[in-house]
């Protein structure tokens, strides 16, 4: 059988598999949870994908409406590549504790909401994942879930190679982004490549665009991802929106004025859909939010403000269920981000609570499923976007999936961005 899998690695069989369909991250965040950020320490506009082993490389916070300083734990748990839960223990993947305190919390000051806000650098050395693969992170108080946050500790045995083009299908070039990968791999160490080996794929940092593709085909000791059905496409998008509230009550360029109600309220100017637009090359953080005070701490002096958006309603039917999206929600609206139609603003309309500081965000249909930014938005496959792969890989007699393999590929055709990140 040995002989056989080898002879036919040799000569790079060919291999036609269907497309996979991934699990998607199952995030969690309480109600009174708000501001969440959740990034490698020194990039805020990267997904928290870093190396095993690397202590205080990811960088927590976010903010308890509860305004309580609560004693706060965290545990690891370890994931799947479909992010299902492993059949390994604790003792098998962490080094030190099965769970980790959260540094107290610091009061917010000076600010209309009160707030407690927390921040932690993580892993740390007293609870320390050991092996590779996916991660939970959850943040507890007591018995009860504030905080459910998918993280990756990858190794750096093996080279992963990205190339971001456009698609050659004629349906998809004009609006999609081909990610093509390919991997060195030794045959030996798997009993079958093409169902022990997955290639994640993200979008920024958008966990809902999670895919999870097998090999397509083998040659020689490279596998390669390389799909022709569009499964390795992602719908490029366009500029992001952005609404910069850092020197409140004072205008800026996007929020033309303040009212001071139960909280201060910022007035956006009205967005246009773009959809049909034609695409305008301009810097962009890709939907990145940084907290940012005039004076003081960014993090416990910026106060929480509602942003008053429309969005005109150029078809005149106001029936679309619009609601506004991006790192501030973890790419997952509720129903405090959705939108209502006001006939007499001919707008979709609503107040949305965000700290103060640099938000970036795009409006989504949430009835118009993988079309939900088409109107909206628009898609152009020469945007600015930023794709990170990971390879997973389940070796022959080990009961779980590594991450032996990641690389991040950013597509920014040479612009600054708009905000100087990580501050």
């Amino acid at each position: 059988m040995q002989i056989l899998r080898t002879a036919l690695w040799a000569i790079g069989l060919v291999f036609y598999l269907p497309k996979l369909s991934a699990q998607l991250p199952d995030i969690k965040k309480d109600s009174l949870i708000h501001s969440v950020m959740w990034h490698p320490v020194d990039r805020v506009d990267a997904p928290p994908v870093v190396g095993l082993g690397q202590e205080g490389a990811l960088q927590l916070r976010f903010d308890d409406f509860s305004q309580s300083v609560l004693p706060l734990r965290y545990v690891w748990i370890h994931c799947d590549r479909n992010w299902a839960p492993s059949p390994i223990i604790a003792s098998e993947y962490l080094t030190g504790f099965w769970e980790g305190q959260i540094p107290e919390g610091r009061l917010s000051f000076n600010t209309y909401q009160g707030y407690s806000h927390y921040s932690a650098a993580l892993p740390e050395s007293s609870s320390m994942p050991a092996l590779s693969g996916n991660y939970y992170l959850e943040v507890y108080h007591d018995e009860e879930l504030l905080l459910r946050l998918p993280t990756v500790f990858a190794e750096t045995t093996a080279d992963l190679q990205l190339a971001i083009r456009r698609p050659a299908a004629p349906r998809l070039t004009a609006r999609y982004q081909e990610v093509d990968a390919w991997f060195p791999w030794d045959a030996s160490r798997t009993t079958n490549p093409f169902a022990d080996i997955r290639l994640g794929i993200i979008q920024n940092r958008d966990w809902t665009s999670y895919r999870l593709l097998a090999p397509r085909f083998a040659q020689g000791d490279r596998l390669d991802f390389d799909y022709n059905g569009g499964e390795n496409c992602f719908l490029a998008g366009t500029v992001m929106r952005f609404a910069d509230t850092k020197n409140l009550p004072a205008g800026s360029l996007r929020v033309t004025r303040y009212e001071l109600q139960d909280r201060w309220v910022g007035f956006v100017r009205q967005d246009i859909p773009t959809g049909i637009l034609s695409y305008t090359r301009q810097d962009d953080a890709r939907g990145s939010f940084v907290p940012r005070a005039a004076r003081g701490d960014n993090h416990t002096q910026a106060d929480y403000l509602w942003l008053d958006l429309e969005l005109k309603d150029t078809e005149g039917s106001g029936t679309r269920r619009m609601a506004l999206e991006g790192d501030f929600n973890q790419y997952q609206p509720g129903p405090e981000h959705q939108l209502h139609f006001d006939e007499g603003r001919g707008a979709y309309t609503g107040r949305i609570l965000v700290k103060q500081g640099y938000l970036e965000y795009r409006y989504r249909d949430l009835d118009a499923g993988t079309e939900g930014l088409d109107w909206s938005e628009g898609s152009h496959s020469i945007s600015a976007n930023q794709y990170t792969g990971i390879v997973y890989a389940r070796i022959w007699g080990e009961r779980y999936d590594r991450a032996v393999a990641v690389r991040t590929v950013d597509i920014t055709d040479g612009a600054q961005l708009r905000i100087e990140l990580g501050q």
